[in-house]
């Protein structure tokens, strides 16, 4: 059975990049009071206008709430706001939440639970599945992992951000699937990327190649949510090919570490870094067509 908050929880939200903004907003829309803190001021002005009270530090706005929900770009990040002397560990109330829907090391993610659990402060790490405007909506996949009673005490706030959320096990577990997840994202545009490539060293433009591939089985959410945007030469970025870079070199350490031999993952982490430093980085990360295309001299 599924707890119920017994009145909405004071939320913070640490981050306020597409992610952590839509989030908020989606906070707000449900009547929660939302308290936001970002590096760069100018990115909370819309939540404010929403109703969101802003803080001047981590510190601040964490004596302030019930839940501290933490999106940035990587454990470093998550370490200076967190821990230590001036993290916002010391400054949470006993019994309180840290969530942190971050994709990072799930090494660093148990470390972060070991010092939470120190701290007298419930943790979940939940990273998401999703888009901002599903984030805005509250329909993200979660998936959780954490003590099962944090998780069971929590389950209908998390409910609030993701139509399914999924519960994986311990510490680490969230961040581990994330990686998973996100591994199969990159190898699905490498895939792609070829047979596309393929199709027009075949005298096919991409256009038709996107329109074929979406009319058999084996169309699915990147090519029809990518696809139309390759063929147009759109790579504006929905999830960065620096961030999906980041997540492959993390998924490759697990890899090592697991002792897993995963071939493919090898050659798409050896593509989608050598675009990268061609400096296709900032770009959406279906940008690796792009670069594909560049490597058999097909010309845009």
């Amino acid at each position: 059975m599924v707890a119920k908050e017994t009145r909405n929880s004071i939320v913070g939200v640490i981050g306020l990049g597409l992610m952590g903004s839509a989030f908020a907003s989606n906070l707000l829309q449900r009547g929660y009071q939302v308290h936001v803190y970002n590096r760069t001021i100018q990115k909370a002005q819309t939540l404010i206008a929403k109703g969101a009270v802003l803080h001047p530090s981590p510190v601040d706005l964490a004596s302030s709430v019930d839940i501290v929900m933490t999106s940035l770009t990587d454990h470093n990040a998550i370490d200076g706001v967190a821990l230590g002397d001036g993290g916002f560990l010391n400054s949470m109330n006993k019994g309180n939440l840290w969530i942190d829907v971050s994709t990072i090391d799930p090494v660093a993610s148990v470390r972060h639970a070991e010092a939470a659990k120190k701290a007298g402060i419930d943790r979940l790490d939940a990273p998401v599945v999703g888009s901002e405007d599903l984030a805005s909506k509250g329909e993200l996949v979660i998936l959780v992992g954490g003590r099962n009673e944090v998780f069971q005490r929590y389950q209908g706030f998390l409910n609030k951000l993701g139509k399914t959320v999924a519960y994986l096990g311990p510490d680490g577990n969230g961040h581990k699937m994330k990686l998973d997840v996100n591994l199969y994202l990159g190898l699905m545009g490498e895939a792609f990327s070829e047979a596309l490539v393929l199709s027009q060293k075949q005298g096919f433009d991409a256009k038709t190649f996107v329109e074929v591939i979406n009319q058999t089985a084996h169309r699915n959410a990147f090519s029809q949510g990518k696809g139309p945007k390759i063929a147009a030469g759109n790579f504006e970025a929905a999830f960065s090919l620096n961030n999906l870079l980041k997540d492959l070199r993390l998924a490759d350490g697990q890899a090592s570490t697991t002792g897993a031999v995963l071939p493919m993952s090898k050659v798409a982490l050896a593509q989608y870094s050598k675009a990268a430093e061609n400096g296709d980085g900032d770009k959406d990360f279906s940008v690796i067509a792009l670069a594909l295309e560049r490597d058999n001299n097909l010309a845009r």
